[in-house]
């Protein structure tokens, strides 16, 4: 009978946590991340495709002069997966990506091609955009926060039939 208190007190204690203790440092990055779907047959010729990138932008509307602006500004306000020297793998059928970037809210997220040689807002066309499929589509804003990641954030290409162009 003398144990029993002992006992109690004991599976008491090992059940205690940290109380107020600050939460452990978590070991992910802030960003978002989902799959990129191709349509099938929809794919241009090897010479139209120069770069291919999703992008996650912190303005929108967007106009020729921001887009440019947005890209090379310091910090940046379009950011450019996988990165501005790579590009996304080209004749594929799908991709799964994860985006990481600095904590803010992007209000358009897409998936931009360069048919062209030279790098100006000519030869820049959105071929898949995350949104809405009104008539026309319109952007879905994706809030990335510094204590999650947000996943399921899935874009759809059809190099036949692109969403409106911002710019």
């Amino acid at each position: 009978m003398k144990r029993l208190p002992f006992a109690a007190i004991v599976i008491l204690l090992l059940s205690c946590d940290h109380g107020l203790a600050p939460p452990l440092p978590s070991t992910f990055e802030p960003g978002f991340g989902g799959t990129v779907y191709f349509e099938k047959g929809t794919w241009p010729g090897r010479d139209s495709l120069v770069g291919l990138w999703i992008f996650a932008s912190q303005e929108y509307p967007l106009d020729s002069v921001r887009v440019l602006q947005g890209l090379l500004s310091s910090p940046p306000k379009i950011f450019l997966y996988p990165s501005f020297t790579e590009n996304l793998p080209f004749l594929v059928d799908s991709i799964s990506y994860a985006f990481l970037l600095p904590p803010s809210t992007y209000y358009y997220v897409g998936v931009i091609q360069q048919f062209a040689p030279e790098l100006s807002t000519r030869s820049l066309r959105v071929v898949g955009m995350y949104g809405k499929s009104d008539v026309p589509p319109s952007p879905i804003s994706v809030i990335v926060t510094e204590t999650a990641f947000v996943k399921g954030i899935d874009l759809r290409v059809n190099f036949r039939k692109p969403p409106p162009q911002p710019f």
